[in-house]
């Protein structure tokens, strides 16, 4: 005996009630739900669609349905960094090497021959500052608008959602650039070197994670739920 659509309706219900907000976590643990109800009812089939129901969900123990939650969060947070570093470690093999060190090369030429190195490099972190907020911004108001016209929160949304807090990153490296010099702000070339090669790699690390990363799990998403995913 197989569950009607109303009792499949019912079942996304069920996991709402019980604090699953995300759709892809709510349709992973609805096919699980009607896998189990439509065994139970193999073997007893006089068994209503409640009581077989309150038999399934016993079996996630105490916790319900927050350790498949947890689980489920992880995993996603996993693939979603382990996506990152196989982009970003592009940017340092051949042949985006070459782009990178001109990236590098061009940074220290810059803070090199500027009579104003402290007001260049506040300037550099300004504009990123800047950029970055506005991004996340816009990302935040895309996801937003994409929830509000389906109805619907992904869990990979809440992820992207939290971009802002990778800024706090800049900050402990603005504090680290002071360190480097122990003669009242003057830098010698290795320190520039560094201080280049540092920006270039934060700012490709945050192109990786605000523009390439966040459309490379949304299709991935959206392939591995096509049939979810209107």
């Amino acid at each position: 005996m197989k569950l009607s659509a109303e009792q499949i309706e019912k079942l996304y219900q069920f996991t709402r009630k019980h604090f699953v907000e995300f759709y892809d976590v709510q349709t992973e643990l609805v096919d699980h739900l009607a896998n189990d109800i439509e065994e139970q009812w193999q073997t007893n089939p006089e068994h209503t669609f409640e009581a077989a129901l309150d038999v399934a969900f016993k079996k996630f123990g105490v916790f319900g349905f927050q350790d498949v939650l947890e689980a489920k969060a992880k995993a996603l947070n996993k693939y979603y960094w382990r996506a990152v570093w196989d982009i970003y470690k592009c940017f340092f093999t051949l042949p985006k090497l070459m782009f990178t060190l001109a990236m590098c090369c061009l940074s220290f030429l810059i803070l090199k021959y500027t009579p104003h190195f402290g007001y260049t490099i506040s300037g550099l972190l300004v504009t990123f500052f800047i950029l970055y907020t506005v991004k996340v911004v816009r990302l935040n108001k895309s996801i937003k608008r994409e929830q509000k016209h389906t109805g619907r929160k992904w869990m990979y949304q809440e992820l992207i959602g939290n971009l802002g807090g990778f800024i706090g990153v800049a900050g402990a490296f603005v504090q680290f650039i002071p360190r480097l010099s122990k003669n009242q702000g003057v830098y010698q070339d290795y320190q520039i070197m560094l201080i280049s090669f540092g920006v270039v790699a934060f700012a490709l690390l945050s192109y990786v994670i605000l523009f390439i990363v966040p459309k490379k799990i949304t299709t991935y998403l959206k392939e591995e739920y096509k049939a979810y995913y209107v």
